[in-house]
């Protein structure tokens, strides 16, 4: 489940949540680094990077779809409603994506935050052809923080305090 915060015009994103076909999990990746010394390289995480998140929405027989998305691009583009120290408060928008069990009972959730799309790319149509039209879409985004089903951060790194530093070298 897939519900978008600040998307667009007031109202518009529970069409999206609705009519979501498919959702990427956030990824990232660090930037590789090393150093050179006489007797070999180092290598240590450089900066971090979250990768594009693609989906698909299908669009409603109505269009809403089309029309949010096209909304939400629109405030990205506007440049009179931009205010310097607003400026991305203006138009990104905030995700929550949920992964469920079978009964729709939320395991664990994304929060992802500082979103903006990339592209909303509606499939052709074609005359006789009866299949469901779906948008593809790609957004960017600042952070992404996961949460169990109690809202507990789930951290990625271990808050273990080591009492012998050289214990941290073994494996």
């Amino acid at each position: 489940r897939v519900s978008f915060i600040g998307f667009g015009v007031d109202g518009q994103s529970s069409v999206l949540t609705s009519e979501m076909s498919k959702f990427a999990t956030p990824k990232g990746s660090h930037e590789e680094k090393s150093v050179e010394y006489v007797n070999g390289t180092i290598y240590y995480p450089g900066k971090w990077t979250w990768s594009t998140i693609d989906f698909a929405v299908f669009n409603s027989y109505d269009n809403k779809c089309y029309q949010a998305l096209q909304n939400q691009l629109q405030r990205q583009r506007d440049t009179t409603e931009v205010t310097y120290g607003d400026a991305p408060s203006n138009y990104k928008f905030k995700t929550i994506f949920e992964h469920t069990d079978g009964h729709q009972k939320t395991l664990s959730y994304w929060v992802i935050e500082g979103c903006w799309l990339l592209k909303a790319d509606p499939s052709d149509a074609e005359n006789g052809n009866f299949d469901v039209s779906t948008i593809n879409c790609s957004m960017r985004y600042d952070n992404a923080s996961l949460f169990d089903r109690e809202g507990n951060l789930i951290r990625t790194t271990s808050s273990e305090v080591v009492d012998d530093p050289t214990d941290a070298y073994l494996y």
